[in-house]
């Protein structure tokens, strides 16, 4: 502990000093702040007694989807597969002049981003894409069964592929941001969706719901059938109907004019995956039995996609109790943080720690995420893992630490539901606002869901957990 105490009479005195030249001066006031203010700063190794938990399934959702299979060692295995919901445009820009005989092809583009894979990119795969048969559950989660909503018999293409932009040209390779995968469409999907637009006279394209519904298409499913060894984040999906016409023009050759026919090709998309429709990731991961053994051995662990999370013992009645001890009328609780040690997992692979933690009331933790709240920094924190010292910081735990004292001192009993939290690995989007005549910058959590980018995992020193409990205590003469 480390305790400083600023005396007034101090103060006082380097006042006097520094304004000796002074002839007059004035004992207005010099009654109101005799006394002795002790700032009390509190920053003690704490064991939180992190404890591992094994999550089942989690929610899901995302904008962000995974798809391949890996098998790493010290980590485990984890196979991941799709389910969108497709927003349909809601008109179809292809001039009156073509017809169904024109249609050349039905396309998805599947595009993942540079980068944002895991695993080699040189690994050949293949995926298939089949239509849902009927619409997915509001429920789903990451264990969802796709089996009984697709024909398993008939997908509607697939398409070999791997990774990587090396076979493009030098200026495509430093220009492209993304890997596109195309899968061929049955063509005859293409024509029923371009008489649909054609004949349809209400709003069946206005909303993704009565599209579904009445086409129908419910959307797809995708799943890797071949390859192992990668897993990427496929950041989007557009369908496109492509037609094809023909010109002539004239051309001359050797004095010569002659008439040549011009064959013109042209698309446009009329399907994408988009935040308001849904989209959910099937993830089946297994820990390594060494994951296994040292979760039994008590080590707090976290892992993602999925798998661990770590629940901790917040030391809140000790803390009211220290404070309580020494506190008066004038005390003020100016901070609370905590810091936990963290370290990657050794691999081969490159499996690093997830970028963010969540901290919330282990028994608020489900409903956290299917209410799709954000941290308020009362019940839920969230902390950036530093580099530097290797840890996760929360810095704000001070206005939970006087709302349960009021509630303790209003007669409440504080018990474990209170203070026992889970840490959570998440993903944020976040969005910055500056200020216009202050220049400052405030960023505001939009959104807080399970980490899904990247296969991670970490192991948590819990029980070197740092406390720091900060408040001053005045005693008045």
């Amino acid at each position: 502990m480390r305790r400083f105490i600023l005396g007034v009479a101090t103060v006082t005195a380097m006042t006097l000093t520094l304004a000796s030249c002074e002839d007059d001066l004035s004992p207005i006031g010099s009654g109101l702040v005799n006394g002795e203010v002790t700032i009390v700063v509190d920053s003690v190794l704490t064991d939180v007694k992190g404890t591992s938990e094994w999550l089942a399934n989690f929610d899901s959702h995302t904008d962000t989807l995974l798809l391949g299979n890996l098998n790493v060692p010290e980590y485990g295995g984890l196979k991941c597969s799709f389910v969108s919901q497709m927003m349909c445009s809601n008109k179809m820009n292809v001039p009156d002049s073509i017809t169904a005989d024109d249609l050349d092809a039905l396309r998805m583009m599947i595009y993942v981003k540079r980068g944002k894979l895991t695993g080699d990119s040189l690994t050949p795969q293949q995926l298939k894409v089949y239509q849902l048969t009927k619409s997915l559950p509001d429920t789903i989660t990451s264990a969802f069964d796709p089996t009984g909503y697709y024909d398993q018999s008939s997908y509607l293409g697939k398409c070999s592929y791997t990774l990587t932009n090396l076979a493009k040209s030098d200026s495509a390779f430093r220009e492209d941001k993304y890997i596109t995968i195309p899968v061929d469409l049955p063509r005859e999907l293409g024509v029923k969706l371009f008489n649909a637009y054609r004949d349809t006279t209400d709003n069946m394209f206005e909303w993704p719901s009565t599209f579904m519904e009445r086409f129908p298409f419910h959307g797809v499913y995708v799943e890797q059938s071949f390859g192992n060894g990668c897993v990427a984040n496929v950041v989007g999906i557009q369908t496109f109907l492509s037609w094809k016409y023909t010109t002539t023009k004239t051309v001359t050759v050797d004095s010569v004019q002659t008439e040549q026919t011009v064959i013109h090709r042209d698309s446009v998309c009329l399907l994408s995956n988009q935040p308001l429709v849904l989209s959910s990731n099937n993830i089946k991961y297994t820990a390594a039995a060494s994951l296994e053994q040292m979760a039994a051995d008590g080590k707090s662990l976290l892992t993602t996609p999925g798998g661990y999370v770590t629940n901790v013992m917040l030391p809140l009645n000790d803390l009211m109790d220290r404070y309580e001890k020494e506190q008066n009328e004038m005390s003020v609780v100016s901070a609370l943080s905590m810091r936990i040690p963290a370290k990657v997992i050794k691999n081969d692979y490159g499996l690093t720690q997830a970028p963010h933690l969540l901290m919330v009331r282990k028994a608020e933790r489900e409903k956290f995420f299917a209410e799709n709240q954000i941290p308020d920094n009362v019940s839920s924190f969230t902390a950036i893992y530093d580099t530097e010292t290797g840890s996760y910081n929360f810095p704000s735990l001070r206005a939970f630490f006087l709302q349960k004292l009021e509630e303790r001192r209003n007669g409440e009993v504080i018990d474990e539901d209170d203070y026992e939290f889970s840490l959570v690995p998440v993903i944020l989007t976040t969005e910055s606002v500056t200020n216009a005549y202050t220049g400052t910058t405030v960023t505001y959590v939009l959104r807080c869901a399970p980490y899904q980018e990247a296969p991670s995992m970490t192991e948590l020193d819990t029980k070197n957990a740092v406390v720091s409990f900060t408040y001053s205590v005045q005693e008045m003469e």
